[in-house]
């Protein structure tokens, strides 16, 4: 996020995190907070132009703040964007939970006001024993949606339960504790109505507020967002109908994260399905903690299919608010991307000398302080944080062992 300053003070306040149209009047949603900070996404056209952490003591200075940020920057609309744009397609969205979460009926009230019509929203309950989330949804009445239950603990098997009921041939995810903008669903159902050829898209998440350093301090480890150019991946070089550009291959391409996260995507149902759908060994709920959602990205890549990156299609998220949390957060990414390096590893030879050979360097991105993944952190980003995150890519690819082996024998009674 561009950092751009009219005056600054050292003193940490509550940050709104707004949406704003440069072509829009100036007006009270672009106020800043007392210390004179707001983090403000200004589209242009309906495109996601800039992210700026704006500095300024006026609505009116954030906003000269945010039309210098699009001038002076280069992101522009794919040529395959079209604002607004409507197509009949039906999608359905699947949010998985466990009932603990209250914002809940937040992210399925957005859903239920999404601009495309045909929509349904199917609710994983994967701790149905509780009756905490039929509890908190019991107010919303609408036959769009539908909650269906999954005992079995973990997210991947929740999100195949959720693939499996399904009935559209858009499937996309969210999560409990997310925002989608009201025309998310409108935005990733045009581009796979405009490229039949891709497989897979990712969209921007943004915080939806930044209320405590803790959700500050997830921003600075590099939040869930991954820019603002419209970007494919395909094994092939080929491009796509949506005049996207090729993407970023870092590093450790492409057994990284440089994907998309599991809160904004979404998939052509069938090719998720002849993928096999989510490891069950990987995922929040299992030994792994996470890397169900990249895994998935990975094996549609791999397997010679497209995955699109298309920021507009925008979700904000409800970061965790406190320290010990984010700790626990960090660590079970760290815990989860191993064990995703380590199923590749394992899936044949000529795999393993790819992700030997990319060892080093994503060695260096995890460790050094100046590394793409490392140098936003600010001398106050908490240390233990980054140390847990750390002992997580040592557990994890003895966690991915012990998962898998008991995901085959989950398997193999279920088959009985």
């Amino acid at each position: 996020m561009a950092s751009v300053t009219e005056s600054v003070s050292d003193d940490f306040a509550p940050i709104r995190c707004v949406t704003w149209a440069v072509e829009d009047t100036v007006d009270d949603a672009l106020a800043p907070n007392a210390q004179g900070r707001l983090f403000v996404l200004g589209t242009v056209g309906g495109w996601p132009s800039a992210m700026v952490d704006a500095r300024a003591d006026s609505a009116d200075g954030v906003a000269d703040l945010v039309r210098r940020s699009v001038a002076e920057g280069s992101v522009r609309a794919p040529s395959g964007f079209i604002a607004e744009r409507t197509t009949p397609t039906p999608v359905t969205v699947v949010v998985c939970t466990l009932g603990r979460e209250p914002r809940l009926t937040e992210t399925i009230e957005a859903l239920l006001g999404q601009t495309h019509a045909a929509l349904e929203i199917v609710v994983v309950d994967n701790d149905p024993a509780s009756g905490r989330t039929p509890a908190l949804l019991t107010g919303i009445d609408d036959p769009r949606l539908r909650i269906v239950t999954e005992p079995r603990r973990g997210l991947s098997a929740a999100r195949n339960t959720g693939l499996a009921q399904a009935s559209h041939p858009i499937v996309a995810f969210t999560d409990d504790d997310a925002l989608p903008a009201a025309d998310w669903v409108a935005t990733l159902a045009a581009v796979f109505d405009t490229d039949p050829g891709v497989d897979c898209v990712t969209g921007l998440v943004l915080p939806a507020e930044v209320a405590t350093r803790t959700q500050l301090f997830f921003e600075e480890a590099g939040g869930f967002a991954k820019g603002l150019r419209a970007v494919h991946w395909r094994r092939d070089g080929g491009g796509t109908a949506l005049g996207t550009e090729a993407g970023p291959e870092g590093i450790a391409f492409p057994f990284d994260g440089g994907f998309g996260s599991g809160n904004n995507m979404a998939f052509r149902a069938a090719a998720l399905h002849e993928l096999g759908g989510f490891d069950e060994a990987l995922g929040a709920g299992s030994l792994t903690r996470g890397g169900e959602d990249l895994d998935a990205f990975q094996a549609v890549y791999l397997a010679g299919g497209t995955v699109v990156y298309w920021p507009a299609a925008l979700v904000r998220h409800h970061h965790r608010a406190d320290h010990d949390a984010l700790v626990e957060q960090l660590h079970g990414y760290g815990v989860g991307m191993a064990a995703v390096v380590t199923k590749r590893f394992l899936s044949s030879p000529a795999t393993a000398v790819g992700v030997l050979r990319r060892l080093p360097g994503g060695l260096r991105l995890l460790l050094d302080s100046r590394s793409a993944k490392n140098h936003g952190k600010s001398a106050a980003f908490p240390v233990e944080a980054t140390r847990a995150e750390r002992r997580g890519y040592l557990v994890g690819p003895g966690a991915y062992l012990r998962a898998r082996r008991r995901a085959r024998r989950r398997s193999a009674v279920a088959a009985r």
